[in-house]
């Protein structure tokens, strides 16, 4: 169906200045904290003549969403064209794919929802790839599929394919608009179920219920808050820290996600506990913190993998224990079979799926790390007190063998041709050259994943 006409558009700007309504003049983002009630927009409270569109947008715009990715199509030019009243902006890509990845990273770096729509058929077909990347790395990533008509699903529709199917095993909720009066009700729960259990969510809507015009009531964004973990499974993480004797930190993506550092820093300071980083999780520590190990799995550091190769109880926080993050390397068997494991994660689901776990604590890392902190400081003695000294000793000696290794394969007399350097100097140099809080994107390959 083609885009709304310039008359019709007209009809339903009433809407478009409720928007600007929530829109402040100086920056022309959504005001979504109004300051009483008397700031909240009719639309907000009781049901209001408008578009499905502009209900799918306003939903947006009640979810705080500023920014989407996508290439412009047919299917949703309504929506677009409400974009700017809005306050989002949109982000045009040469490949649908770039979308998804770009929606992915944005969620990553700025912790908000990233957002990504296409043409129905071949191009939100060539969202899966990206969004499959997102549902391994957790981030809230939705995607706004419209699809053919709904007169002409199963008759050969225009660029008709069954999308669903594709997205199932890579998302983890699927709203599909059956009748365009549950635009808000669908696309709200999306986001909100994209942040709550982080992950990619899709919203499927027929194209032509896009323009579907009707009573609709904008529904309230639900944000669930997450606790510590249960209190049994965090006391029996305390008393088995208590007896450890030489305690190891793994630290996901999932401190990242909460802004955990600061709490496993403490944590790894009162036990004097190396912290290693999962695979593809280099920022889920800042790599000056004095406990700092550096990453397990592939291309990895030593000095990590021999840390908690020799550990007895395992601290993993915020990860899934990804079974490539943990794999062999350098020749080295470093995960430690007969260590005791302590597993902290946000999704159940993951707990004890991967290794075998002795503590489970389902919950939110940043709470649980200072509830483990606060409750060892006042249970009595840690016996990885008893030889603290020579466990920072060896600690640091592991660090400087590996800085000397690296050094020794970076810089080796390696026949290269003349007037070139090797990947690995200017990796090197690349790495002394960055300022803090640097982002740094890369492709796939061994060059890439030493970096």
């Amino acid at each position: 169906m083609a885009s709304v006409p310039t008359k019709l558009r007209s009809a339903v700007s009433p809407v478009c200045s409720r928007m600007k309504s929530a829109v402040p003049a100086t920056h022309g983002l959504p005001k979504l904290q109004p300051q009483d009630q008397s700031e909240v927009p009719e639309h907000f409270t009781k049901p209001v003549k408008m578009m499905a569109s502009e209900a799918l947008v306003e939903t947006m715009v009640r979810q705080k969403v500023s920014t989407v990715f996508g290439i412009v199509g047919s299917a949703f030019m309504d929506a677009l064209d409400l974009f700017p009243e809005a306050g989002i902006r949109f982000l045009p890509v040469q490949h649908e794919q770039n979308a998804a990845h770009m929606a992915d990273g944005y969620s990553r770096i700025s912790g908000k929802h990233g957002v990504c729509t296409a043409q129905n058929g071949p191009g939100v077909t060539n969202f899966v790839t990206g969004v499959a990347a997102a549902y391994w790395a957790h981030s809230p990533v939705v995607v706004l599929s419209p699809e053919a008509g709904s007169m002409g699903v199963g008759h050969g529709g225009f660029q008709e394919v069954d999308q669903l199917p594709l997205f199932k095993p890579i998302t983890k909720y699927q709203g599909h608009v059956n009748n365009p009066l549950r635009m808000s009700e669908i696309s709200n729960r999306a986001f909100d179920v994209a942040m709550s259990e982080r992950g990619p969510t899709q919203i499927n809507v027929p194209r032509d219920y896009l323009y579907h015009e009707g009573m609709y009531e904008i529904a309230t964004p639900r944000v669930v808050e997450k606790g510590s973990g249960g209190p049994q499974s965090i006391l029996a993480a305390v008393e088995l820290i208590k007896t450890a004797k030489n305690p190891v930190i793994l630290a996901g993506g999932g401190v990242t996600m909460s802004g955990a550092q600061d709490e496993v820093s403490e944590l790894a300071a009162l036990l004097s506990a190396p912290i290693a980083v999962t695979y593809l999780h280099n920022d889920a520590m800042p790599s000056d913190d004095p406990h700092y190990a550096g990453p397990l799995g592939y291309q990895g550091s030593q000095a990590a993998m021999y840390s908690i190769r020799d550990a007895d109880v395992v601290i993993a926080l915020g990860t899934r224990l990804s079974p490539f993050g943990t794999l062999p390397q350098y020749g080295e068997e470093y995960w430690p079979a007969n260590a005791k494991i302590i597993q902290v994660e946000t999704d159940e689901r993951r707990i004890g799926l991967t290794k075998k776990i002795d503590v489970g604590i389902g919950g939110d890392v940043k709470l649980a790390a200072k509830e483990l902190t606060e409750k060892l400081k006042t249970g009595g003695s840690l016996d990885c007190d008893e030889n603290r000294a020579e466990r920072q000793m060896k600690f640091s000696q592991l660090k400087a063998a590996w800085a000397e290794k690296l050094d020794s394969i970076t810089y080796s007399d390696v026949e290269s041709s003349s007037g070139r350097i090797r990947p690995r100097q200017a990796l090197r140099a690349l790495k002394k050259g960055m300022v803090p809080d640097s982002i740094v994107s890369t492709d796939i390959g061994n060059i890439c994943s030493v970096s």
